[in-house]
């Protein structure tokens, strides 16, 4: 039973390389065709280029990575929701907090600065 169970999960991570290879030979293809056809005309190109996008994107969805990678921003969008949000009163008041904390710091540091550069000026004279 262990040795299907391997045998399952090596074919699946088999699969998944194959998709990704196959994900990554499209994008090289795209990338190849637009360089080198560049005298076709461009609604024929980009035809072309938008077909080869949606399957690689269709590839790129089938995968697991992809789902791991949805299932992580669902469950963020939710945590999202769940955030309390400040009004905007409460935003006016703390960014008024902020403002005057941050001049009474200033003056301190600015009356410090003067008493320094007074103190020094007096013992070097």
């Amino acid at each position: 039973m262990n040795f299907l169970g391997f045998k399952r999960h090596k074919v699946a991570y088999i699969i998944e390389y194959i998709k990704w290879t196959i994900s990554i030979a499209l994008l090289v293809l795209i990338i190849i065709y637009n360089y080198i056809y560049q005298n076709i005309q461009e609604i024929f190109r980009d035809l072309l280029v938008s077909v080869l996008m949606i399957c690689m994107g269709y590839v790129i969805l089938s995968t697991k990575k992809f789902k791991i990678i949805s299932t992580f921003i669902k469950k963020s969008i939710v945590e999202v929701y769940k955030i309390f949000w400040p009004t905007y009163i409460e935003t006016l008041q703390m960014t008024f907090i902020v403002f005057i904390i941050t001049v009474i710091i200033s003056i301190i540091l600015w009356l410090l600065d003067y008493s320094l550069i007074y103190l020094i000026s007096f013992l070097i004279r």
